[in-house]
């Protein structure tokens, strides 16, 4: 069997394709949906942090809302995740979370860090 013809096709060259579409597929699985979570979970906390600043929520419930839209974006967090501190006439939001993904050859933590800030209405 020959591994290069004499037309120019390499058999190797077309396997390393092969090899190349096939990793780069099982990664967009893979990955795809997690970080399609992650991009609407930081929509949301942004969102909740334009609201808190204008709706004078205090920290528990900035917190309830931000545990809800992570149930909702199936990403697993707790309340030690997410901080939230008032500052200069702002709400800043900062969560911190990491998912563990489950590659064929070993097991990696993605670690996210979503921020938003707004500021606080005044009366």
């Amino acid at each position: 069997m020959d591994l290069r013809s004499s037309e120019g096709k390499g058999l190797i060259g077309c396997i390393a394709a092969l090899v190349l579409f096939a990793v780069a597929v099982y990664l967009g699985i893979t990955l795809g949906p997690i970080y399609y979570a992650n991009f609407n979970f930081e929509n949301g906390v942004k969102t909740t942090a334009s609201r808190a600043g204008a709706r004078f929520l205090n920290d528990e419930q900035i917190v309830s809302e931000i545990m809800d839209l992570a149930r909702r974006d199936e990403i697993r967090i707790k309340k030690e995740d997410v901080t939230v501190d008032r500052f200069a006439g702002q709400v800043h939001i900062q969560v911190n979370y990491a998912v563990p993904v489950n590659f064929i050859v070993f097991e990696k933590d993605l670690n996210f860090e979503v921020e938003a800030s707004s500021f606080i209405g005044t009366l």
